[in-house]
């Protein structure tokens, strides 16, 4: 694990930001290589000509982030925008929170991915140069900004750094993933249009191939244990965990109640009559019959998951095992800038 940098002190702000007299310093991460950023990057530097107070830091490299992050805590900054797509603003917040694990700060998200499922939550809508333009000058009046606030989670898994993120699938969910970058993605189809026409190609998927391995509902051994609760063993086709209030197209196929920043939602088995169940279930509202035949949602603090496979984490794809269990976890609040 990287060690704490003084530098990252700098960064951190305790104030309300949207409710600070001065103007904001904003900074820029952005990520050459995301998807949109491919097309539209030029469009963000010439933006950011015009402002040359605006430190901006670009990577093309994974490798490169550390020394970004350096360049942008050195700027001593109120906020930071992120011009890439969910793995780039899961990698800031890792890379800030292995360096201050008590606070990390104001963040602001441009829509510049792929899926852009944390920008689709809390991020600036529009045209990544078009979002920008809006924040910097919102910045100049920080009255005009609003701030919402999301929790981290933390993932942790024997023999690996901890991990953060906001959106974890697996099962079905990955399999969605997998489909749509194996056959959407490489027409060009990306973005919203993606997530609709990806939502679409699941469902076809749930209609074949029933007999097969690579049916999107194949059920699997999984052994969760929520809280301080003991483990427990079951099938399961969906498994999925966020701590985000709404996901892509404004679904939110979560209704588990009581405390916890962690919202999961599984299913066990294949599901009874699961396209039937699909709208419901991506409203957040089973019905009866859904609840009765193994439609689950649970709010939780601490999940522990075991199974012989692969999960998502806003993204990035990561291998599990049984033996080699994931733990998820409270990860502290970021706090994210919109205008």
């Amino acid at each position: 694990m990287m060690p704490e940098r003084e530098s990252a002190t700098a960064l951190r702000r305790e104030t309300d930001l949207a409710a600070c007299a001065r103007p904001l310093r904003v900074g820029v991460l952005s990520n050459r290589l995301s998807t949109r950023n491919r097309r539209s990057m030029a469009r963000i530097d010439r933006l950011l000509a015009r402002h040359a107070d605006v430190p901006h830091a670009a990577i093309e490299d994974w490798a490169c982030l550390p020394d970004a992050m350096d360049r942008l805590a050195a700027a001593d900054l109120d906020a930071i925008a992120v011009n890439g797509g969910d793995g780039t603003v899961v990698g800031m917040l890792t890379e800030l929170r292995r360096r201050a694990p008590v606070s990390v700060p104001a963040v602001a998200v441009l829509a510049s991915g792929n899926t852009n499922l944390i920008a689709g939550d809390v991020g600036i809508p529009g045209a990544p140069d078009r979002a920008l333009s809006r924040l910097l000058a919102a910045a100049g009046s920080p009255g005009a900004l609003t701030l919402a606030e999301r929790r981290l989670i933390r993932v942790e898994q024997p023999g690996e750094p901890a991990r953060y993120g906001f959106f974890l699938g697996a099962l079905a969910i990955l399999r969605a993933i997998l489909l749509t970058r194996r056959i959407l993605h490489p027409l060009g189809v990306n973005h919203g249009l993606a997530n609709v026409c990806g939502l679409g190609l699941g469902a076809l998927r749930v209609l074949v191939g029933r007999n097969t391995e690579e049916w999107l509902l194949t059920p699997v051994p999984v052994e969760l244990a929520f809280n301080d609760e003991p483990s427990a063993s079951d099938d399961y086709s969906v498994l999925m965990a966020t701590s985000l209030d709404r996901l892509p197209l404004g679904t939110r196929p979560f209704w588990g109640t009581g405390p916890g920043t962690i919202r999961t939602t599984m299913v066990r088995g294949p599901g009874d009559r699961p396209l039937r169940s699909l709208l419901p279930l991506l409203r957040g509202r089973p019905s009866l019959r859904m609840a009765r035949s193994g439609y689950v949602s649970r709010n939780a603090d601490r999940l522990i998951i075991g199974f012989e496979g692969r999960f998502a984490l806003d993204g990035e794809i990561y291998p599990v095992e049984r033996e080699r269990p994931i733990t998820l976890s409270d990860g502290g609040p970021v706090r994210f800038l919109r205008c």
